[in-house]
């Protein structure tokens, strides 16, 4: 089962030792801002009360990518429905060590897991011209990870996502199983 929270912006600080007079409850976040986005420091989701560095500048080692709510305006996904201020992540967050919890941000929330992402319940808000972007990018014959449709797109990789499953639900895709999840062709 997901539980979702609001994701509580702070604001943006220049070095990491300043974000934490910031985050006061579970799910509030702090950018550390140096003329690139370098972490995000969210008080974790899980109520451990431990403030979690993620880190955001591929020169520093592995990293995730942000997303503002304002996005290209080439993006299909770039719609009335998305809070300008709103910030998504990718790829989700799993902690390997402390609480060991996993979640996403997506659209200004946190979505919490339990332990597997197959409890991801997403609300779609989709048009049929964001269905048909998706589906226009799938390949006929074999798969494509729905991160390299969202590449492609200029959108956030959980809005695509929610796409292809909305049309494996339709009956028009198929997702792979094991170790290709996540990947997507048409049927």
């Amino acid at each position: 089962m997901t539980a979702a929270m609001a994701l509580r912006f702070q604001g943006k600080v220049s070095s990491r030792g300043e974000a934490d007079a910031y985050l006061k409850i579970a799910g509030d976040a702090v950018l550390v801002e140096r003329g690139r986005p370098r972490l995000l420091i969210l008080a974790c989701p899980c109520g451990c009360g431990e403030n979690f560095p993620i880190n955001l500048d591929p020169r520093a080692g592995p990293s995730w990518r942000l997303y503002h709510g304002s996005l290209s305006s080439k993006s299909v996904f770039a719609s009335s429905r998305r809070n300008p201020d709103s910030i998504s992540l990718f790829p989700s967050v799993w902690r390997d060590s402390g609480c060991r919890s996993h979640y996403i941000i997506w659209n200004g929330k946190i979505v919490l897991f339990g332990k597997y992402e197959d409890d991801f319940e997403a609300t779609p808000q989709l048009t049929p011209s964001m269905l048909e972007a998706v589906y226009a990018k799938l390949p006929n014959s074999g798969l494509i990870q729905f991160a390299e449709i969202a590449e492609s797109l200029e959108s956030v990789p959980w809005d695509v996502l929610t796409a292809c499953r909305e049309l494996v639900k339709a009956k028009r895709a198929y997702e792979g199983g094991d170790k290709q999840r996540g990947s997507f062709g048409r049927k």
